[in-house]
């Protein structure tokens, strides 16, 4: 037994013992199957070793762990744990069956077994020392697709968010180089793998891939990938190791603050390098203690500051490319004179000291090179009276500023943002009813963060870094082109999303139930509203919510919210580019 899984068992059997039976989590629970089963049912079975009451094999099947459970109990347990415990034991006494091959819309059979692959994969690098067991698991969320020679897999720039591991044939990764042409940057033979940047760093393939002979490819959802990660020890610090490494070449690589210095250059920094992930207000360095190390920021965004803590004075922010830390090291100097820290999940390369003395004495001629592209990153950071709001852009940063409110309340990390500039907006509100009209609820509404003279509505940004995506049913995703989408028919209104939205952008709505007939439906017509069928639903307890958010009007070829107003006061926009930052 692992130590996640002996770890998670004493939890539930502590929490077992103190569970006062009311009921109260099922009652909370969005699925229609909680109905079927008890508190005392779901107590009784952790102690089964295996489970056969039909009534619970469906409902621990078909929990999605949206912990919508967890703040209903009155004894303060995590009731979440306990489904989970009960659900992996579903999983392991799952019979044997035989795999099927995904072909374009139709399946094959794959002539390998749940149990033979997942013992098969304990082989690769990637999944060694990894249990069969929480391998069998990945695989029952998982698919195995067929992909016939020169047949596209994902494109450069899309989002994919999936693991893709080569089992069979080979295939090709490709970038647009001059003119257009595709250029061949490397080949993935069996037990090769892509996607990684997608599942951790939140960020589009940077390559085409494409089958080069006939292929099939194992494809991992990314929650799949992160429960094996949280489960297996071994895989998450493969997985990790292989990110960090990947990460790091391919952004030192790319132009930027150290893409001027010679290979042999970055290949010695390299070996002392470190990909840090950072939440919010993670500290990197604090002001005042001596430098050790100097960092590049590889995504995210970074608030520097001075002064005491009383006093604390925003010099700058930082995001992808900006480089810091690296001038008191050269200079010697004995205290680093700010503090750093991230806004949000952000991502920073710390480079050690060691490995720039071992640099510097490798290759004195690059201190030169050094020294100037360090001085160019603090120099603004250093003047007292000036700030920089986002990748050299100029600009005071008293409180309330443009550029800093659009990185502190997360408007820079969003992607096609809905604007209002306030100095035209008459307040019509038919930006608001073109959404009703379009999508049956409304998507937004005229509150939100004012900067300036603009206003940034409840709408959904479809941020860099997704909170709400994490749904076991696929009920809200990404798709390739970015945009953050409800599945209305994956949706069981559980709220998850709507909870991790740290913008309140996502809202739950309930479902009216329609009324049948040629004389209902004429009455309806002229007498009831949408909207007052959505009122009388809400009051029903019983009533089936969905989850509602802007989908950017992916089904139409227009913004409805756009296109409807008069005076042309809304508008989307990059926040960065929009505002004078490069992204």
């Amino acid at each position: 037994m692992s130590e996640y899984h002996t770890k998670l068992s004493a939890d539930v059997m502590d929490q077992g013992m103190a569970c006062i039976g009311c009921n109260d989590c099922l009652l909370a629970c969005p699925l229609p199957e909680a109905r079927q089963i008890t508190i005392g049912e779901l107590n009784a079975a952790i102690y089964q070793k295996v489970i056969v009451e039909p009534n619970l094999i469906r409902f621990v099947t078909a929990c999605t762990q949206c912990q919508q459970c967890v703040p209903a109990c009155p004894a303060d347990l995590s009731r979440a744990k306990m489904v989970l415990f009960n659900k992996l034991k579903v999983e392991d006494a799952a019979e044997d069956y035989e795999l099927v091959l995904q072909a374009h819309n139709v399946t094959i059979p794959s002539a390998w077994t749940l149990n033979g692959l997942s013992q098969n994969l304990t082989g690769l690098e990637l999944f060694s020392g990894t249990d069969a067991r929480d391998l069998r698991r990945m695989l029952m969320k998982s698919t195995l697709r067929f992909l016939v020679p020169g047949e596209e897999l994902c494109r450069e720039g899309t989002f994919l968010e999936r693991l893709c591991v080569v089992l069979t044939g080979a295939l090709e990764q490709s970038t647009t180089g001059p003119a257009q042409a595709r250029l061949t940057i490397l080949t993935l033979a069996p037990g090769g793998f892509f996607g990684e940047s997608g599942i951790l760093g939140q960020a589009p393939e940077p390559l085409t891939t494409h089958a080069k002979d006939t292929s099939i490819v194992l494809e991992i959802p990314k929650l799949a990938v992160l429960e094996l990660m949280e489960r297996s020890g071994p895989f998450r610090d493969t997985f990790d190791s292989i990110y960090a490494r990947h990460a790091l070449y391919s952004h030192l690589q790319s132009p930027g603050a150290l893409g001027a210095l010679p290979e042999s250059a970055l290949e010695a920094l390299l070996e002392g390098a470190s990909l840090d992930t950072l939440g919010t207000d993670d500290v990197v360095v604090t002001q005042g203690q001596a430098p050790t190390a100097f960092y590049l920021v590889r995504s995210g965004f970074l608030r520097v500051t001075s002064g005491a803590p009383e006093q604390r004075r925003t010099l700058v922010y930082l995001r992808t490319g900006d480089l810091f830390g690296l001038l008191p090291l050269l200079r010697s100097e004995p205290q680093v004179p700010y503090t750093v820290s991230a806004l949000g999940r952000s991502e920073v390369i710390r480079f050690s000291w060691q490995a720039l003395m071992t640099v510097l004495a490798r290759t004195p001629h690059v201190r030169a090179a050094l020294t100037q592209a360090a001085i160019a990153a603090e120099e603004l950071i250093r003047a007292p009276e000036v700030g920089r709001g986002v990748h050299g852009e100029r600009t005071s940063l008293p409180s309330g500023s443009s550029v800093g409110a659009l990185v502190e309340h997360g408007i820079a990390g969003g992607r096609e943002v809905l604007v209002v500039d306030q100095n035209k907006c008459t307040g019509c509100e038919n930006c608001i009813k073109s959404c009703e009209r379009r999508h049956g609820y409304s998507r937004l509404q005229l509150r939100g963060q004012q900067v300036d003279n603009y206003l940034f509505p409840t709408a959904c940004r479809h941020c860099e870094d997704p909170k709400c995506l994490l749904c076991s049913v696929n009920g809200i995703v990404r798709v390739p082109s970015g945009e953050i989408k409800i599945v209305d028919e994956n949706c069981i209104g559980c709220g998850a999303c709507a909870q991790r939205c740290p913008y309140g952008n996502i809202s739950m709505h309930p479902i009216a139930k329609k009324k049948q007939g040629f004389w209902f439906n004429l009455l309806d017509l002229l007498s009831t509203s949408p909207r007052r069928e959505q009122s009388l639903a809400a009051l029903d307890p019983a009533s089936r919510q969905i989850a509602v958010k802007c989908d950017l009007c992916s089904a139409y070829s227009d913004y409805a919210c756009v296109s409807a107003c008069p005076v042309g006061a809304a508008f989307r926009v990059d926040p960065v580019a929009a505002f004078g930052a490069s992204t």
